[in-house]
Formats: structure tokens, C-alpha cells, sequence
């Protein structure tokens, strides 16, 4: 037998070889996998930031915020306090200068943190050496059901104005408590307002829910609502501001939201008609959307402030 007859007869027996194993583990019979008893079963997960499929949830923004502001900033800067059943954390910066003129509170817009980099941050660094002592606030943010997506129109607006009076409710009772640890300190006191807040404030404060501060700087200040209410609900908060008896700085930029620098005009224009003495508007040059040029906004406010006689 020639060697090449010998090795095509050794690789036929192992190709049949090879066959009749694969054959042999197909036929075996599948086996049943034992039940675990109830008492080795894992425990489902108590865990509530996960979901029925496992997945880690995200954290809610404000839970994120106060963790942050805990964990970077020093402990004596960081003061609780507590408005009905809510807690929000505060942030202190005590003058540095020579004499103190009073107290500054510091209300980011919601969805902003208290060291938001926009403009607030800036404020509570460099007021504190012209004689404020600065106190920040980390609001709520926007409530998670607003604006609606109710199909009706009207029962859209319907749970928009249920949504956002919830809303102003706590608003009122956090700033009351505010004003109240702002009098603990001698001066006068100053609230600087971002965005929806401010425009909120006035509004709480037009219709006698709190008290007024001495003087409210507004910055970029505006009312969000649904669409076919907006007009009508920054014109009233246009009116609102021009009728109120304390010193309004209301401070924009040329590349700010569209709803507060369309309805600057108007409260420049409401302002002029009611004759308001102690309002001031001013535009400020920005290249960067939102974010207020720092030594410009600084000089604004300390002219205003010398204005009135602060």
C-alpha cells in the first residue's frame, strides 16, 4: 500500500469519527434545569433608583446640586434652612470690606445652581468686598410637569396656572424665610433675581404675599409660560413692575432669552408712562449667550446702587 492511499484511508476513518461524535451529542436529551428553591432565591433589589429592568436611574438635578455644593464648599459657608416641609441650602459670604452695607440675596433662576457661572457665582465672590454680605440660595428646580403636554389648549393652560401657583406657593415661603435670616445681619437688604424668579417675586410681592426688599436687581428676568399665554402674562409682569413703590435695576443682555429681551421694551415703556423715579434698564454687551460680562455688571450695579443713595 502506497503511503498517499494510507493517509486518505486515515483521514476518511477520522471524518466518520468525527461525524458519529456529533451525532451522539445531538441525540443526547436535553436536561431540565433544577428549580431553585424559594428560600435560595436572590432578593429582588430594594434599590428605588433602579427601574423594573435593572437600570440605574439618574439622580434628580436638585439632589445633585445640594451634594455638590456639601461637598466642594467649606462647611461654614453652608447653612441649611428649612421653609415649611422643604430644606434648601443656603451659601454665606460675609463682607470683607471696611463698613457693611447690608445683604444681598442671591436667587438663581430655576434649573440654575447657586454657583451657576453665568452671573451669580461672580456676585457672591466680588460683592462681599464692596460691603455685602451675600446670601445664595439653591432654589427648586422648574416642576417636572411644566409646561403641560395636555392635548386641550385649555387644559393646558388649566395645569400650567395650577402647576406654577404650586410652584410660587413654596417660592413665598422659602423667601420669607430668607428675608428673615437677611435681618439678622445690619443694613439694608438687596435681593438680586435671575430670570423667571425675579418676574415671580414681583408678582408675589404685588399682590402683598412678602414683603418687599429695600431695592431688586433683575437679571434677564422674564415670565416662561404656555405660548398663547406668554404675551399677555409678561405684559401684565411689565405693568407689575412699573406700579411697584421699591428701586427696580433691570439688567439684560444684547444675546439674552428672547421672552426678556422682548419684554424689556415693554417694561422700559410702562416704566416711562408711570413715572417710575427709582427704575434703571440697561443692556450689556455679551459674546457668550446667557453669561454676563463680570466687570461691566459690577460697575453697573454699584452706580445704581450710588444712584439711590447706597
Amino acid at each position: 500500500m502506497s503511503i498517499q492511499t494510507a493517509v486518505i484511508i486515515c483521514i476518511i476513518t477520522l471524518l466518520g469519527f468525527a461525524a458519529n461524535t456529533v451525532h451522539g451529542q445531538q441525540s443526547e436529551p436535553e436536561k431540565t434545569p433544577e428549580t431553585t428553591p424559594a428560600s435560595n432565591a436572590a432578593p429582588e433589589s430594594t434599590n428605588k433608583s433602579e427601574n423594573t429592568d435593572g437600570i440605574v436611574m439618574p439622580i434628580p438635578r436638585i439632589k445633585q446640586q445640594k451634594q455638590d455644593i456639601n461637598h466642594y464648599l467649606a462647611k461654614e459657608k453652608v447653612s441649611p434652612i428649612l421653609a415649611g416641609p422643604d430644606d434648601y441650602l443656603t451659601i454665606v459670604n460675609r463682607y470683607t470690606s471696611a463698613n457693611s452695607k447690608g445683604v444681598a440675596i442671591l436667587l438663581p433662576d430655576w434649573q440654575q445652581g447657586a454657583t451657576n457661572p453665568k452671573a451669580i457665582h461672580f456676585l457672591q465672590e466680588s460683592l462681599p468686598s464692596h460691603g455685602w454680605t451675600t446670601i445664595t440660595v439653591q432654589p427648586d428646580n422648574k416642576p417636572a410637569n411644566f409646561p403641560s403636554s395636555a392635548i386641550d389648549s385649555n387644559e393646558q393652560i388649566e395645569a400650567d396656572k395650577a402647576t406654577i401657583q404650586a410652584y410660587k406657593t413654596k417660592l413665598s415661603t422659602m423667601f420669607k424665610v430668607l428675608m428673615t435670616k437677611a435681618k439678622e445681619h445690619p443694613g439694608v437688604v438687596l435681593v438680586i433675581a435671575q430670570g423667571n424668579h425675579a418676574a415671580m417675586l414681583v408678582d408675589l410681592i404685588d399682590n402683598e404675599q412678602n414683603e418687599a426688599a429695600n431695592a431688586l436687581i433683575m437679571l434677564s428676568s422674564f415670565l416662561d409660560a404656555n405660548p398663547s399665554q406668554q404675551s399677555a402674562i409678561n405684559n401684565a409682569f411689565a405693568q407689575q413692575v412699573a406700579q411697584s413703590e421699591y428701586p427696580i435695576f433691570d439688567v439684560l443682555l444684547n444675546y439674552d432669552h428672547p421672552l426678556a429681551i422682548t419684554g424689556a421694551k415693554e417694561r422700559l415703556m410702562y416704566a416711562k408712562q408711570e413715572m417710575k423715579v427709582y427704575y434703571r434698564q440697561r443692556q450689556l454687551n455679551n459674546s457668550n449667550t446667557g453669561y454676563y460680562p463680570e466687570k461691566e455688571l459690577i460697575r453697573q450695579i454699584n452706580s445704581w446702587l450710588r444712584a439711590i443713595g447706597w
